[in-house]
């Protein structure tokens, strides 16, 4: 009888192991990081990163061989629902001159791909990308150009024309530049609704990034896809991987507030 009651209890267990494996892996979220600048400002803004903890960063994305994708590849994933644990995609917003200084030495040596987000009309200003640099990037394979909008507006509070000028018009404008296309867009400051997001859809994009829009959107919406911000705090390496270990969001969605 006791011999029997083990193996009952070692059923129920391994059955609730596989249970609870299968209800964590539920709330996995592809995991995509956001960097703005890499630069020596991180002590003072949370948009920075040190060249030092980035270059870290991704040699340990590197040596735990993460498979690190576009984001274009990651929406073909997502619509198929397959994507292997420790997928991951890494942005850049805003088109700062040093994530071609600084970032793309890096991920060039370490053959990791990267999409940055730019806005045509800060193209060539002061600290920002010029044509020149981010056509050498697109042209290495290394970097895929997205979209900001047009001049890094705030969207949900424009008309109808000035949505497709930013929207669609960006699109064209980087298009015309590169000579090739642009599949994903990322709204500034994290701002959309529901026509800004349809605006994207009709513009031909297959994938768009937010920030942080919260658990009332689906875990994979492909035109409101969730981000994790990465700042001086990942410079542990530790507090790295938790981020990036695809269950962060969801932990962070339940930790705070909406």
């Amino acid at each position: 009888m006791s011999r029997r009651r083990g193996i009952i209890i070692s059923a129920v267990l391994a059955g609730l192991a596989i249970a609870f494996i299968f209800v964590i892996r539920a709330q996995y979220v592809a995991p995509i990081i956001m960097y703005h600048n890499i630069d020596a400002n991180s002590a003072g803004s949370r948009l920075s990163v040190s060249p030092e903890s980035f270059k870290r960063q991704m040699r340990f994305l590197k040596n735990q061989h993460y498979n690190v994708v576009k984001l274009e590849d990651l929406a073909d994933m997502v619509r198929k629902n397959k994507f292997p644990l420790k997928t991951i995609s890494i942005t850049f917003d805003d088109g700062y001159e040093n994530n071609y200084t600084q970032a793309y030495p890096v991920l060039k040596s370490l053959g990791l791909c990267a999409t940055i987000f730019i806005a045509p009309a800060l193209v060539g200003a002061d600290g920002y990308l010029t044509w020149d640099q981010i056509a050498e990037m697109s042209e290495s394979g290394v970097i895929s150009i997205g979209s900001h909008s047009m001049s890094h507006a705030w969207l949900p509070d424009l008309a109808d024309q000035k949505l497709d000028s930013e929207i669609l018009g960006s699109r064209r404008s980087i298009e015309g530049h590169l000579r090739g296309e642009v599949y994903s867009f990322s709204y500034p400051v994290g701002g959309f609704n529901q026509d800004v997001r349809d605006k994207v859809i009709k513009s031909g994009y297959k994938i768009a990034v937010a920030t942080n829009p919260g658990k009332k959107y689906p875990k994979h919406d492909l035109f409101a896809m969730k981000r994790l911000r990465i700042s001086s705090t990942s410079d542990n390496l530790f507090v790295f991987w938790f981020e990036t270990t695809g269950f962060y969001t969801w932990i962070k969605e339940h930790r705070d507030k909406d």
